[in-house]
C-alpha cells in the first residue's frame, strides 16, 4: 500500500520522539500513517491534517540555528477538526495546560464569515498547535466589512 503524502507536511523536530508520538497520538487522537519499524521519524494524520515528527538529531544538516524550547517560535498549526470540544475535554483531562482556553470568534474568509471554536496548545517541544471548529458560516454584511476596515487600517 502507498501511503498519499500531502504536498506540504510541516515536520517538527522533537527533542524526546517517544514523548511527542504518544502525545499526539493518545493525547490528540493522531494516527501513524507511516513509520519504518522504530525509527524516530513517523508520518502522523489526523483527518486530512498531516505532520512528521522526527527525532532532531537526525536531521543536523537541516537545523538553520540552534534549537532552544520552544522550538515552534513565530508559528501556530491550526488544525480544523469536527468536535472541537470533545478534544479540549481530552486535553485537560490528559493534564494538558491550555495555551489559549476553548473560546469562540468569528473570522473573515473572502466569500463567508465564519464562526469558529477554538483552543492552543504547546507540544512537549512548544510548538503552538490551534485546534479549530467551523460552528457556522454567513454571507458578509456591510457591518463585517466596517469592523474589518476599522480593525485593520
Amino acid at each position: 500500500m502507498v501511503y498519499h503524502i500531502n504536498s506540504l507536511v510541516p515536520e517538527f523536530w522533537c527533542s524526546d520522539f517517544d514523548e511527542s508520538l504518544l502525545f499526539y497520538t493518545e493525547v490528540l487522537g493522531f494516527s501513524v500513517g507511516q513509520r519504518r519499524g522504530d525509527d524516530h521519524h513517523a508520518y502522523i494524520e489526523r483527518g486530512d491534517a498531516q505532520l512528521m515528527i522526527a527525532r532532531w538529531e537526525q536531521d543536523e544538516a537541516w537545523e538553520p540555528g540552534s534549537l532552544e524550547k520552544p522550538y515552534g517560535r513565530g508559528v501556530n498549526f491550526q488544525i480544523l477538526v469536527e468536535d472541537v470540544r470533545a478534544l479540549y475535554e481530552a486535553v485537560l483531562a490528559a493534564g494538558v495546560e491550555p495555551f489559549v482556553t476553548l473560546e469562540t470568534k468569528s473570522y473573515w474568509r473572502t466569500d463567508r464569515m465564519d464562526v469558529r471554536t477554538q483552543f492552543a496548545i504547546l507540544d512537549p517541544d512548544g510548538y503552538l498547535l490551534r485546534f479549530s471548529q467551523v460552528d457556522a458560516s454567513s454571507e458578509i454584511e456591510q457591518s463585517d466589512l466596517d469592523e474589518l476596515d476599522i480593525k485593520y487600517a
